[in-house]
């Protein structure tokens, strides 16, 4: 049995300086949903989904930018990564 794929775990694209190691960045948090966030949900309850998880992310080794990323926590792939708005930080 050959062990599953783990390359989506091992890079994320900055916006700013391209694809990089996972090592060049440090996870900050996971975000609740957006439709049921509630401003409790967002700083108390734990998070735990299969299929898609929110999170923040900083390129702390590079451009220092904060980031939104979300991927698949089951398969590890990365769904999307952008900049983190001011509003959403």
């Amino acid at each position: 049995m050959n062990p599953p794929d783990t390359s989506a775990l091992r890079t994320l694209a900055c916006p700013y300086c391209g694809p990089r190691e996972l090592e060049e960045f440090t996870f900050r948090k996971t975000l609740p949903p957006p439709s049921s966030a509630t401003p409790y949900a967002r700083i108390y309850e734990r998070v735990d989904s299969l299929t898609q998880s929110l999170e923040h992310w900083q390129h702390l080794r590079g451009c220092r930018a904060w980031l939104l990323v979300n991927r698949n926590p089951s398969s590890g792939a990365v769904v999307s990564v952008r900049l983190l708005s001011a509003a959403e930080s």
